[in-house]
């Protein structure tokens, strides 16, 4: 009987036969390189964020914020170390106007070190940047069990991400976020009960939006218990850890919703609520949420290359859900998947920079490196040499690393930018405050932020994040109303506002921010309680659409615009201005002049309405009223370059016939 010869599998006895036919190539540095690593991970996160730094202050020639929101935190910060009291003015606004007060608390004792909130602020969100990167490293290490050359790749994308560098000088409680987030998910991964159960309920006093991380886990633990049968490599909590981990998690979110409940009568901060209010889903498309600031956000530079990755593990996902198996990414892209759902049902706004969806971007970051390991592990199974899928792992680690960089060093430019333009708005505004209000003075405004902290006088919150009673009847139609006669009984004097969220009829404001930025101007008004007019909500939106249609010189529609915001606000003189440009654009001059004349018999001392009037009527050769308009644009603003220009033309010709005048007498 002829003999069957069976082929035996080769041995792999030796490192290069198991470098050929594995994708896996076991990586174990030696105690000195370990040193190198650690150090790698926690200084260059520092470096790089200094660097951002350190072009914005040169660049600007001062230290600022992208972000108003900081200074909230250092002003309950500033007040809880010296009244003792978490208030946002002195002792006499205690409320839990802060959305993170773990991160209020740090930087209160961080006020007990260094007086420099700049200082202290860039400090708190770099050191936690770091501390993050070093989660992160030790979380990417049990990810990829013995790669840990792949775990040392993967946390220098995290370390170079463009938003991490970002918004580590932000000097808001993100980093800390995101640190607390990935160390939960490590301790939660590697079974550590206690320091498990800690994070996790310092996660709620960080951020409430926490909660889809808590969510994200007991899903996790769910799927594990169900698969730790078949699989038992799966380990499990002991009945005493999940002891453990009840009482101390219970205990410190306990303490939480006390705290928020004592303060303000509610178990979540008022920032929360007023949020939720104002953005609601009525008022946000949930869809434009979904396509821009998610998935557009996920997709542009380095993101687009590691969302192959994302994609690729998300698949893996799936089919691992349908054979039953325990898929490692589970705990990850439930957080954000979660997350995401979480904003688009309640709050469809990921906020400036998308600063709501950047907790997701270091599970994203790991999922997607992830993915590019299994897809080249997969693409190994083809091959009987892994030299082909290794380049393929290294092939979309050096693209990711190439874009990544460029993104970063792109978004250095943006930071700088952001900075001026907080600074701009919202310090200058604050400065001016402290150099010219008074001692018992009361400011109005939707951005308490740097306001709050250095104009040292009380603030009403209209956005209600420091000030709850009005969060309530915020998107009522006829909140300016009510908002109005709020700021009457509680004594206000002064209003800052940006010209996008609430604009005063016919009065001057006392101080306007620069102007080198074409969008969100601050003004700042006297409030009388008796004459200041703040025009409706509906009503601005139509000046800002009107203004849209001056920049594209759509006069017809402008005109018919302004016709419909005049039903709304009768005696706008600014509704009457626009609309006689509409009419300058027609060359209807009698019909311009007739509403010019009409915006200023409301207002006489509309500074840009008499400037254009006096250009008109020096046009006809009206130089005698054309000289006393532009007089009162000067009286206002003695700098104004058209108005000199123009007045000087008009003293021409005043003394031109004068002399004219004088000759034909002498004849």
């Amino acid at each position: 009987m002829k003999k069957i010869k069976i082929p035996v599998k080769k041995k792999r006895t030796n490192k290069e036969d198991y470098g050929k036919y594995s994708f896996e190539d076991p990586f174990k540095p030696s105690k000195a390189l370990k040193i190198i690593f650690y150090a790698i991970v926690i200084l260059l996160p520092v470096l790089l964020a200094f660097i951002y730094l350190r072009f914005a202050v040169n660049t600007n020639k001062f230290m600022s914020f992208p972000l108003d929101d900081p200074w909230i935190h250092l002003t309950f910060g500033k007040n809880l170390v010296e009244y003792f009291s978490f208030s946002y003015f002195k002792n006499e606004m205690v409320t839990a106007g802060s959305t993170s007060p773990l991160y209020t608390i740090l930087v209160a004792v961080g006020f007990l070190i260094v007086d420099n909130e700049m200082i202290l602020s860039y400090a708190l969100g770099v050191g936690f940047f770091a501390l993050a990167s070093l989660a992160f490293y030790r979380l990417s290490m049990f990810e990829f069990d013995k790669e840990n050359l792949f775990a040392l790749l993967c946390t220098l994308i995290f370390i170079i991400d463009k938003w991490m560098n970002f918004i580590s000088l932000s000097g808001m409680e993100t980093t800390m976020f995101i640190f607390l987030l990935i160390a939960c998910a490590y301790f939660y991964r590697t079974r550590k009960a206690i320091p498990f159960a800690i994070f996790l309920g310092l996660i709620i006093w960080t951020r409430p939006d926490g909660i889809a991380f808590i969510a994200a886990v007991i899903l996790d633990y769910l799927l594990v218990k169900l698969y730790s049968k078949d699989q038992l490599s799966l380990k499990l909590f002991s009945a005493k850890d999940l002891k453990i981990i009840g009482i101390i998690f219970g205990g410190i979110i306990g303490a939480y919703f006390l705290m928020n409940f004592m303060l303000s009568g509610t178990l979540l901060p008022n920032t929360y609520n007023a949020k939720l209010t104002y953005y609601s889903p009525e008022f946000r498309s949930r869809w434009d949420f979904l396509s821009i600031e998610v998935w557009e956000y996920f997709r542009t530079g380095s993101y687009y290359v590691i969302m192959l990755g994302f994609i690729f593990s998300f698949g893996k996902l799936i089919y691992d859900l349908y054979k039953k198996t325990y898929n490692q990414n589970t705990l990850y892209i439930a957080f954000a998947l979660i997350m995401v759902f979480i904003y688009w049902y309640n709050l469809p706004y990921a906020h400036r920079f998308g600063r709501y969806m950047m907790p997701v971007i270091p599970f994203f970051i790991l999922v997607g490196t992830i993915g590019f390991r299994d897809f080249a592990r997969i693409s190994n199974k083809y091959t009987s040499n892994a030299l082909f899928s290794r380049s393929l792992f290294y092939i979309l680690i050096s693209i990711t690393y190439f874009m990544g960089v460029q993104n970063y060093d792109e978004n250095r430019e943006l930071y700088s930018l952001q900075c001026r333009y907080i600074h701009d708005r919202h310090v200058l505004a604050a400065e001016w405050f402290e150099k010219y209000s008074k001692e018992g003075d009361v400011i109005a405004t939707h951005d308490v932020g740097a306001i709050g902290y250095y104009s040292g006088r009380k603030v009403v919150d209209v956005a209600g994040l420091v000030t709850p009673e009005l969060i309530s009847k915020i998107n009522d139609r006829n909140y300016v109303e009510y908002m109005t006669e709020y700021l009457k009984n509680n004594g206000v004097t002064h209003l800052a506002f940006l010209r996008e969220w609430y604009r005063v009829a016919n009065q001057n404001p006392l101080y306007t921010t620069p102007d080198n930025f074409s969008a969100e101007i601050m003004d700042i008004y006297k409030f009388d309680h008796v004459n200041t007019h703040i025009i409706s909500r509906e009503a601005n939106e139509m000046v800002m659409y009107g203004l849209k249609l001056v920049y594209q010189k759509a006069a017809q529609q402008l005109i018919q615009f302004m016709n419909r915001l005049l039903i709304l606000e009768p005696n706008y003189a600014y509704a009457y201005y626009l609309r006689a440009y509409g009419h300058s654009l027609l060359e209807n001059n009698s019909q311009y002049e007739a509403d010019l004349r009409k915006s200023l018999s409301i207002q006489p001392d509309f500074k840009d309405g008499n400037l254009y009037f006096g250009m008109y009527l020096s046009s006809i050769r009206k130089f005698e009223e054309a000289k006393f308009h532009l007089e009162k644009v000067l009286d206002s603003e003695p700098l104004n370059i058209t108005a000199k220009n123009t007045l000087a033309i008009v003293n021409d010709s005043l003394n031109a016939r004068a002399l004219t005048t004088g000759n034909n007498l002498l004849k």
